[in-house]
């Protein structure tokens, strides 16, 4: 018979599109608690500049990670004035991560550097936008102003106003995660 290659691209439970997709009042982070890597150190600064325009809304830090990373996030948080607005949890069951993606208004992956990217796809299987860096694996996995919103690596201010633009364009972010569920179909 013929010999070819096929490219198969990591897939996510059919659970994950279960997901009761009620929007809560935070943004969330799913991933490894590798700071650098995955850009939460980033992710930090620029929630702490929506403090003015969104007092209300949380950052929940969900993964694994040993116990000193997540002493050091807390301390981030707490320099940057916004460790009562910023919970740590660990990575759950996949119960608990479903309900953790359903209540998300949004996903954030600040990334510097990924594989490939699914966490973006379990969000868009939730039904959620995602924010992410425009990097081999993310930029792959997102695709900006369709699924979700893609900002050059290590900029603070570009990942604050697309976190931003989200907050304060709920039909945006919506549809962009309407079209994330139709994409992790795929």
């Amino acid at each position: 018979g013929k010999r070819g290659l096929y490219l198969v691209y990591t897939g996510v439970a059919p659970s994950a599109f279960e997901v009761c997709a009620a929007e809560q009042d935070y943004i969330l982070y799913f991933g490894r608690l590798d700071i650098y890597t995955k850009g939460i150190d980033l992710l930090l600064k620029a929630f702490a500049r929506l403090g003015s325009c969104n007092p209300h809304v949380r950052l929940i830090i969900a993964g694994r990670g040993a116990p000193g990373r997540r002493k050091e996030l807390e301390a981030m948080g707490d320099a940057l004035g916004v460790g009562t607005r910023v919970e740590l949890a660990g990575a759950g069951t996949e119960d608990e991560k479903a309900r953790l993606f359903g209540g998300a208004l949004f996903t954030c992956m600040p990334s510097r550097y990924e594989g490939w990217g699914i966490t973006a796809i379990e969000a868009g299987a939730a039904g959620k936008a995602v924010v992410g860096t425009s990097i081999p694996g993310l930029a792959d996995a997102i695709r900006h102003g369709e699924t979700g919103l893609l900002v050059p690596p290590e900029n603070v201010g570009a990942l604050s106003a697309a976190m931003c633009q989200l907050l304060d364009e709920p039909d945006t972010r919506r549809r962009l995660g309407a079209a994330g569920r139709r994409w992790a179909k795929r």
